[in-house]
């Protein structure tokens, strides 16, 4: 609970400073407020705690350089590996950094819209994606399993959909290389993190 400790801070205190400006607002004009004044801080000071509580997971996340996007948009895997790409696209908690693990390795970090691409040995493999901090109790995280042969691209669109209870976090297979080459030039590519070592494993929800 402890990381949640600046989020609680910083919503104490713009509902305490704007309760203050309005306070010496009104009391400068002489007329009372149609509302308490204590109102308008805590609705803000609330927003503001679950806007940053939600934000808690999300790091900074390291951009590509040039030549590593041309060559992940070349679509060419290494000798004996294949190629996997992961984009995400959407509005929804697009500020949010959603966690990707191949094989319960931390691979990536995606805001929306970016996308990363990590060359993995063949063979059968685990993607999943979930998001920390608050974000992590309103969203389904989700598991995609798959299996890669020598030289294949395989990429996956990373979107949200709103549900009454909680989002649903969705990792679909796009197999059409134009579409794919289309979405991506636009985008910012992401550095996927060190090659995935046993020791580097962790969760969704870190």
């Amino acid at each position: 609970m402890t990381k949640y400790v600046p989020a609680v801070v910083t919503g104490l205190v713009v509902s305490v400073a704007l309760s203050f400006v309005l306070g010496f607002a009104a009391s400068a004009s002489g007329q009372p407020p149609s509302s308490p004044i204590w109102l308008p801080g805590l609705i803000f000071g609330a927003i503001t705690t679950f806007a940053m509580a939600n934000l808690v997971g999300t790091k900074g996340s390291k951009a590509a350089t040039p030549a590593q996007k041309e060559a992940a948009l070349a679509f060419r895997a290494e000798p004996g590996q294949a190629l996997l790409i992961v984009f995400r696209e959407g509005f929804v908690g697009k500020a949010v950094g959603l966690n990707l693990l191949l094989d319960g390795v931390a691979a990536a970090q995606l805001k929306s819209p970016r996308f990363t691409a990590l060359s993995i040995a063949p063979g059968a493999h685990v993607l999943a994606a979930g998001f920390g901090g608050l974000a992590a109790s309103q969203n389904r995280p989700v598991e995609e399993r798959f299996t890669a042969a020598p030289g294949d691209l395989v990429a996956f669109r990373a979107v949200m959909s709103m549900g009454m209870a909680k989002n649903t976090i969705r990792l679909e297979r796009v197999d059409d290389r134009a579409t794919l080459a289309a979405k991506l030039k636009a985008m910012t590519m992401i550095a996927p993190h060190a090659e995935a070592e046993p020791s580097a494993a962790t969760s969704l929800t870190a």
